[in-house]
């Protein structure tokens, strides 16, 4: 049966409830997935953030656990005391305040500590070999000490040696403990002389990760950057030996890739254990090359998004009923009239079918449905007369009498009826007239001309047909038109842009610059190069045939610098740079070139290089002769100032000379020994190699030589001890502290041991880095340009540079165990022109100075380095 064929009760019963229907399915149905959407998305979200947490967690310990290492690496590498003893001591007290950790060690090359292996051969943290390794470790529970094992194979020895790079290896099984270990490799002079390493259990690990519970089921487990499990809930002994390759799924190799790659992420899987659906959640720990793994039930998860869903389906089924109850009443009180009245209406409808236009409807009807047969009526009534009219109007409009028009008086939709009629009459005569006008203009080969009547309908048809007709044909005529002006203008513009072309060849052909477009592959072949290529002795054949590629001329020496350069700006994304290198030319010779490069990158990561090279040979040489010249002048003013301080020392012995009175000798002889001091120093800077620093420790020696040699002192009554580093010190420091050495020196020498059979100086000068106090940063700051110096002397002897908030403080004494020095006098406020010019000097390199009476007398000068 029909869907039209319904009663009209039925339909509105279905209308409505189905349309209750729709609107309720559709409206639960997008309630249900934005809610199940946000609430699944929020379940999602939470996990992957407990996933993050628990990785940065791990994160954390793995960084704690590698800065021990480093530290260890960064104090032996400052280590100057050379004590075996000692380090293990340091280890031991480690190892103590770090309970995470298994053991920490240290382990030195042959002879690399303190070139005592031999003695040492089989002590306690040495092997066979006497070489300093000794491993501090809980394995049995105690602290125990003992040497390293296979450390001239294992990755946690071999791989910082050669990487020269703090390294975490792999995890593996050491004294059927599974661990890994932070190495840092140990440099003394820039050179490698062992490893600094900390262990770490991962049963801890597996501890901690096992009581993880998420949910009512879910679990979490470690595994390693390849993989491996390090801990695991149920099955413990999977841990160390399986992978997540080992389980068969495509899901959980895909996330053991992207682990391996350092990218987190999650999957749904089925588990291993259970096999119920669950999602993995995989988050990396960035320091250890480890991941952390979340696993957790799905059902579990999405518990409450499916309690939603079924609450809101249940409220939509009651709604449905409730509207189709309610839809039965409404179409009962609604059907039942109407019944009456259709029925009516198809009598009526009968007879206006068998052309009875004169029937009238039965207006004795309930009163809400009184209008519509009352209506009914009036209908009729008005229809006879425009029926009529019409018919006699289109009757001769059928006839071709486009002149006629409707006569009756009508009102309403039957006076539009005649108005139509009239309208239609006319415009057909409008367009008939408009088209013939067209036509004749397409004879006469005009076709600007446009249709200025449009129809409606069929007649639109018409007219729309003839006006693209017109269109089409207009636009043919002036497309044609513009292309031959078109053509004309492209042959003059490509007539300039040869010529153009041809002007910049020979620009880029006669100037000193050569041209290159690059692939960015190994060598480096040309796609492009100028023919002033031939300026090296090249053809441009020899780099487009690929018989030569652009690193086939760069000199080797400079090859992988230039490699890792061009590496290091292509992937920091510059889009250009400059170097300086050397290449060959054809006839062998070494050229020096500046090469401004340019790098593109399109969107799907292709590179392509274009640069431009110049010789810079003559300028490099001219830079050379320069440093060379500035080098030999330093040189002659030192030597010069050196000269003319001997010839002042002399001048003043000589001087002396002609005085009796010993105190004024003594001036002069004092006068001599600090002008000595001072052409020591130039001496010393003139020896150096960079004339900016003086090996002080040698100057020392060399001074005090000097004074014993000038008093003519025998060498057994008094002796010299020399306690003294290898210091390196500029001018300004040099000249200032190499007189109070000598003032210090010749009172000792001159007053000590007056009277006595035997004495000894003893001279110590040694560094240390120490936090400067508030006052000492102050000055630190307010001489802030003596900080490139003193940053080079440190580099020479081996240290690290200025450190943040750190110092190198040098300390100088000068000490004899002569008579004393007198208690009743102030050295700092005395007469004495010796002790004026050490305080003074102190105050001006910025140091303290102390006297010490205990042993003698001694004199303790300390100050920062500046």
């Amino acid at each position: 049966m029909r869907f039209k064929n319904f009663p009209l009760k039925s339909k509105l019963v279905i209308y409505i409830v189905v349309g209750v229907f729709l609107v309720l399915a559709v409206s639960t149905a997008v309630i249900i997935s934005t809610v199940t959407s946000q609430e699944e998305k929020l379940a999602y979200q939470k996990s992957i953030e407990m996933a993050s947490s628990y990785a940065n967690q791990f994160n954390t310990d793995m960084k704690a656990n590698s800065a021990v290492a480093n530290t260890i690496a960064l104090t032996m590498e400052n280590y100057e005391a050379s004590n075996r003893t000692e380090v293990i001591g340091i280890l031991d007290n480690i190892l103590k305040k770090n309970p995470n950790l298994i053991g920490v060690y240290v382990g030195y090359e042959p002879n690399a500590f303190d070139g005592r292996d031999a003695e040492y051969i089989n002590a306690s943290g040495h092997d066979a070999t006497g070489r300093f390794v000794p491993y501090c470790n809980k394995i049995e529970g105690n602290v125990t000490v003992e040497p390293l094992l296979r450390y001239d194979s294992s990755d946690y020895y071999q791989l910082p040696k050669v990487k020269e790079d703090a390294v975490l290896t792999e995890p593996y099984f050491y004294e059927g403990i599974f661990m890994i270990s932070h190495v840092s490799p140990i440099f003394k002079d820039e050179k490698f002389v062992g490893i600094a390493g900390a262990d770490v259990p991962l049963k801890y690990m597996d501890e901690v990760v096992s009581k993880v519970k998420t949910f009512d089921t879910g679990y979490a487990f470690m595994v390693s950057n390849t993989g491996v499990l390090l801990s695991y809930p149920t099955h413990k002994e999977w841990i160390g030996k399986k992978t997540l390759y080992d389980f068969k799924s495509k899901e959980i190799a895909r996330a053991a890739d992207d682990i391996k790659n350092g990218t987190g992420g999650y999957i749904e899987v089925s588990d291993s254990t259970t096999g119920k659906p669950v999602v993995m959640f995989y988050e990396p720990v960035r320091t250890g090359n480890l991941a952390f793994v979340l696993v957790i039930p799905k059902e579990e998860m999405l518990a409450g998004v499916v309690d939603l869903r079924n609450k809101l389906l249940v409220i939509s089924a009651i709604s449905i009923l409730f509207m189709a109850a309610l839809a039965y009443m409404i179409a009962l009180s609604i059907t039942k009239p109407i019944d009456e009245i259709v029925q009516d209406f198809k009598s009526i409808a009968q007879d206006a079918v068998n052309g009875k236009l004169d029937v009238r409807a039965d207006t004795e009807v309930e009163r809400d449905f009184r209008e519509i047969p009352m209506g009914l009526n009036e209908i009729l009534k008005a229809v006879i007369v425009p029926v009529r009219e019409s018919i006699r109007v289109t009757n001769a409009l059928a006839e071709g009498e486009l002149k006629e028009r409707v006569n009756v008086d009508v009102q309403g939709e039957f006076r539009e009826l005649g108005n139509t009629l009239d309208k239609f009459s006319e415009t057909l005569n409008s367009i008939i007239d408009d088209s013939n006008a067209v036509l004749t203009a397409f004879q006469q080969n005009n076709f600007k001309r446009p249709i200025n009547i449009h129809g409606e309908g069929d007649f639109k048809l018409l007219t729309d047909g003839i006006e693209e007709t017109r269109q089409a044909l207009d636009t043919i005529t002036t497309q044609r038109i513009e292309t031959q002006k078109a053509l004309m203008d492209y042959a003059k513009e490509l007539e300039c842009s040869n010529k153009l072309k041809e002007d910049l060849e020979r620009v880029i052909n006669t100037s000193p610059v050569i041209v290159f477009l690059w692939k960015y592959e190994s060598m480096w072949p040309a796609e492009f190069v100028s023919e002033n290529i031939t300026r090296l002795g090249y053809e441009v054949e020899d780099f487009t045939s690929n018989r030569l590629r652009y690193g086939d001329i760069v000199h080797p020496e400079d090859l992988e610098e230039m490699a890792a350069e061009l590496k290091m700006n292509v992937e920091a994304g510059c889009t250009d740079y400059t170097s300086e290198y050397r290449i060959l030319t054809k006839p062998g010779e070494v050229r020096w070139v500046d090469e401004r490069t340019v790098i593109q990158q399109t969107e799907d990561g292709e590179v392509h290089l274009q640069g431009i090279i110049m010789d810079i040979t003559e300028h490099k040489k001219a830079e050379d002769a320069l440093l060379k010249m500035e080098e030999i002048r330093k040189k002659e003013i030192h030597h010069r100032i050196k000269n003319n301080l001997q010839v002042i020392s002399m001048l003043l012995y000589l001087e002396s000379g002609n005085f009796t009175d010993r105190n004024v000798v003594e001036a002069f002889r004092d006068s001599q020994h600090r002008v000595k001091s001072m052409a020591l120093v130039h001496e010393k800077l003139y020896q150096s190699e960079d004339m900016v620093s003086v090996d002080f420790a040698d100057y020392i020696k060399n001074l005090v030589d000097y004074l014993f040699q000038s008093y003519s002192l025998d060498s057994r009554k008094v002796s010299l001890k020399l306690d003294v580093e290898k210091v390196f010190l500029g001018m300004d420091t040099a000249v200032p502290l190499g007189i109070i050495v000598n003032e210090l020196v010749s009172n000792s020498l001159k007053h000590a041991f007056a009277g006595e059979k035997e004495g000894e100086i003893y001279i110590e000068l040694h560094k240390s880095i120490e936090n400067p106090t508030l006052q000492e940063t102050n000055l630190i700051s307010e001489n802030s340009g003596n900080i490139k110096a003193r940053q080079q002397n440190y580099e020479r002897n081996g240290l690290n540079g200025i450190t943040e908030n750190k110092e190198e403080k040098l300390t100088l004494i000068v000490r004899d165990n002569g008579k004393g020095f007198p208690e009743n006098l102030d050295f700092r406020n005395t007469t004495s022109l010796g002790l004026q010019l050490v305080t003074t000097l102190v105050d001006q390199i910025e140091g303290d100075i102390r006297l010490d009476r205990s042993r003698g007398t001694g004199f303790e000068i300390s100050f920062f380095r500046r």
